[in-house]
């Protein structure tokens, strides 16, 4: 039975019976997931201190894993995690694992989960070949859909698609600010002290990536709307290479690198620390 602990004001979020193999799979992919993210940010905080570092996308952090002692172990481990993340998205999909509904708030949400899942898969599925010595394929840049600009059905399926992404940044950033992140975590369980990280890591690691996100909805939106491919459209290493760029670049990306460690330590604390209703029958 869930506890009735109370901190702040945030209570245990009611949540649907799982089997324990799901606990499982969410447990170990939100840990790779948040291994990858805290390599983005470290990368983008040595470039702004001056320390070497790069404005570095997810496959650019996976590359990162391979090249430390044991690299291949590490990116077997992170490929696995990351399709283990994969499944998770899917079984919160189509189980219902956050309690969401069937309405339409709640079939856009698990929609939201599936999409997401499918993006991991590509992930662990590259962290996996380069584990395998396969080299991996694609570039380190940009992943978005360039394809859709050779009609102007597609240039208009990607301003949707670019709507999408930005409404997802925004999305991020009311969730961060709200907080409601802390109904999922086992907060009994829990010290102060680690309330308090996951608290202030999870808030500033969802409103940086928020951010980071409505700039790569930004590259879909304005290639829709000028037509020019470009090469990729853009993900996530190009938008860190678009704040370095701002006045006050250095400044800017060490805050952001910041706040990407931030979003990796509230995933691998989700990780560790996550409430999980499982069925014990």
């Amino acid at each position: 039975m869930p506890t009735k602990f109370s901190w702040h004001g945030y209570s245990p979020a009611s949540l649907p019976q799982v089997p324990s193999w799901v606990e499982t799979l969410g447990r170990f992919g939100h840990i790779a997931k948040g291994v990858v993210y805290f390599i983005m940010g470290f990368l983008a905080f040595k470039l702004a201190i001056g320390a070497g570092g790069e404005t570095a996308g997810a496959r650019d952090a996976i590359r990162e894993i391979g090249q430390q002692p044991y690299g291949r172990v590490l990116l077997g481990l992170t490929a696995i995690g990351l399709l283990g993340y994969t499944a998770w998205r899917w079984v919160q999909a189509g189980k219902d694992t956050e309690g969401v509904g069937t309405d339409a708030k709640g079939l856009v949400k698990r929609t939201g989960y599936a999409i997401s899942g499918g993006s991991y898969l590509l992930l662990g599925c590259f962290a996996g070949s380069l584990a395998l010595g396969m080299g991996g394929g694609g570039q380190s840049g940009g992943n978005g859909p360039s394809f859709l600009m050779d009609s102007t059905g597609g240039r208009v399926l990607l301003g949707i698609i670019a709507a999408i992404v930005i409404g997802t940044g925004i999305y991020f950033i009311i969730k961060g600010y709200k907080a409601k992140f802390m109904e999922k975590y086992n907060l009994a369980e829990m010290s102060n002290r680690f309330r308090q990280l996951a608290f202030h890591a999870g808030r500033t690691g969802l409103i940086t990536r928020g951010v980071a996100v409505i700039i790569i909805g930004g590259f879909f939106l304005s290639a829709a709307w000028s037509g020019t491919r470009g090469g990729e459209i853009g993900g996530m290493g190009d938008a860190l290479a678009t704040i370095a760029s701002q006045p006050y670049g250095k400044i800017l990306i060490g805050i952001t690198g910041f706040g990407l460690m931030a979003y990796a330590v509230h995933m691998i604390l989700m990780g560790v620390y996550r409430r999980f209703n499982v069925n014990k029958g």
